[in-house]
């Protein structure tokens, strides 16, 4: 019993939409967030906070509403733009280290 050409490629697109399918169905989508909530979030959570950015050094800095939660910038460009009192939103996952929670940016949009 042998399969003929269209039944592969009915077969092959089949798969590939049910893959993108789940791709939305399974992506993640970052919840709004204060910095105090952050700082009680499950590690790992995906959040988006607002903020003013305040001590502002090459690869970190910290956001600050009412507390503040330091932000991890890493080599996303936008970072280098951001200076203390400068307002930012930033998207990214919780992370701790010795105790201290933290974001690991994802995304930062400054404005």
């Amino acid at each position: 019993m042998g399969l003929d050409q269209r039944s592969i490629v009915l077969g092959a697109a089949s798969l590939a939409a049910a893959g993108i399918a789940l791709l939305f169905l399974m992506a993640e989508t970052p919840r709004k967030a204060t910095v105090a909530e952050a700082m009680i979030a499950e590690e790992n959570s995906l959040l988006v906070i607002y903020g003013t950015a305040q001590n502002a050094t090459f690869g970190k800095f910290m956001l600050c509403d009412r507390l503040c939660i330091l932000v991890r910038a890493g080599n996303i460009p936008s970072s280098h733009l951001l200076f203390s009192g400068r307002s930012a939103a930033v998207t990214g996952r919780v992370r701790q280290f010795r105790g201290s929670r933290y974001l690991e940016a994802e995304k930062i949009e400054v404005g």
